[in-house]
């Protein structure tokens, strides 16, 4: 491991379930990380076997539909570490249905976390890396931001203006050297949604979409991938 990759500090959300646990646990051999959520007693577990396996990670708690849980965090967040060189904006959730079934509350609930959450953690985190002239912000997105599938309504909306968001944001921020990159998974193996984990002949592991989301952070200063969309192989146990 070397200097340089420890001093590149990482904020993930969303950190102890599914993809956010899993972009964590790869990361933090090589890079010191701020992990939040809404449960302290899992943020906190997942920091002691982090760091008790060498890292050096940070938890903090926080609501992201809540604009002052979100000032915290960043402000909390370079108390703790510095600064943040890298934003990923992994917290997300799906309710699903047509759209005579979904009622308003749960449709602005899931543009809550899924599109206003990313632009607020961006922006809070955006004056420092323009004033260093460096910096990446990773949005987990989903196949649903580029296609949209039944009952899917709520979460592709959320999606697909996720991805708009990132690519003008892209454009926006490009001049001050910061990448921004969007990563469109296909289904992957979590309770997402509520849903019970299952092994199906098309499914993506966790540890999938984090070895992507390692790429993108190794990635050199003067590249910048715009978007990632990662589908799954048919697995080995139905070939």
């Amino acid at each position: 491991m070397t200097s340089k990759e420890r001093e590149k500090v990482i904020l993930v959300t969303g950190a102890t379930r599914g993809i956010g646990h899993a972009i964590a646990e790869n990361l933090a051999n090589a890079y010191p990380l701020i992990i939040t959520g809404r449960s302290e007693d899992a943020l906190n577990a997942l920091k002691k076997k982090l760091n008790d396996n060498g890292g050096k990670v940070e938890a903090i708690a926080a609501d992201l539909t809540s604009s002052n849980d979100i000032k915290n965090l960043v402000e909390s967040s370079i108390r703790a570490l510095g600064r943040i060189d890298c934003l990923i904006n992994n917290a997300g959730m799906g309710i699903f249905g047509r759209a005579d079934q979904i009622n308003e509350k749960d449709f602005r609930y899931v543009m809550e976390l899924n599109l206003i959450a990313p632009y607020q953690l961006t922006r809070a985190v955006l004056p420092d890396m323009i004033s260093r002239k460096s910096g990446q912000i990773i949005n987990i997105s989903s196949v649903a931001g580029l296609n949209g599938f039944k009952g899917g309504g709520a979460y592709a909306a959320s999606k697909f203006a996720l991805n708009g968001f990132t690519e003008s944001l892209r454009e926006d921020v490009k001049e001050f050297g910061i990448a921004v990159t969007a990563v469109c998974p296909g289904g992957v193996r979590t309770e997402f949604g509520g849903n019970p984990a299952s092994v199906r002949e098309f499914v993506l592991e966790p540890e999938d979409v984090a070895h992507t989301i390692r790429y993108l952070v190794d990635e050199s200063e003067t590249a910048n991938t715009k978007l990632i969309e990662l589908k799954p192989r048919k697995r080995t146990e139905f070939r």
